[in-house]
């Protein structure tokens, strides 16, 4: 089911001011606020990325790290390759009690901030996270029941048979949609809140 821009946009709206009205009573890790911030700032968002936002909630970045000199020349790479630009947030919270953030790169590159600090927050990161399964499940529960309500534009069935599908899967890392990645070209770095503060100073 399809959603024009406008409406997803008036949904995110409502839903964020629910959030906040009713104190995100969802559980404490719960992605449901962010969820609605990424909603506002991207409305062409797909369950794909519903589901990726989820698993860098539960999950972190740790499928993205290797190893110290292949996580710098990627880096440099994709930095390489990404207009500076400050228009976006620097750094976005993942979940709920944002412990898990985004770090952008165009406005990390448009800031002039150093890449050696961003490789080793994120090897820092990777360390420190603990991937949780149960995090995910809750997290997914909270969007299924914001979708029913109407609170999310996304088909409730639609979000339980893609996460049902990924659980036989063993929750594997995701790209974003094709429609996601053409009309914003995600360019990013998954850390924890300690590390993301530590990179972007």
């Amino acid at each position: 089911m399809a959603v024009g821009p406008s409406r997803t946009n008036a949904i995110a709206f409502i839903g964020v001011a629910t959030l906040l009205i009713t104190g995100c009573r969802a559980s404490d890790d719960s992605i449901l606020l962010s969820l609605h911030e990424q909603l506002q700032r991207h409305p062409a968002m797909q369950v794909e990325d519903v589901y990726k936002l989820t698993h860098q909630a539960a999950f972190g970045n740790e499928h993205l790290v290797t190893d110290d000199v292949m996580a710098r020349q990627y880096l440099l790479s994709e930095l390489d390759g990404v207009k500076a630009d400050d228009g976006e947030p620097l750094i976005e919270r993942v979940n709920g009690n944002a412990t898990v953030m985004r770090v952008n790169l165009r406005p990390f590159k448009a800031r002039h901030l150093d890449p050696q600090r961003l490789v080793e927050a994120m090897l820092a990161s990777a360390r420190a996270f603990h991937p949780d399964p149960s995090v995910f499940e809750r997290s997914w529960q909270d969007i299924v029941r914001s979708a029913e309500s109407g609170s999310l534009p996304w088909p409730a069935d639609a979000l339980r048979a893609f996460a049902a599908t990924r659980k036989t899967e063993g929750y594997p890392a995701v790209h974003h949609s094709d429609i996601y990645t053409v009309r914003y070209q995600p360019a990013y770095r998954v850390l924890t809140s300690v590390e993301a503060e530590k990179a972007c100073r």
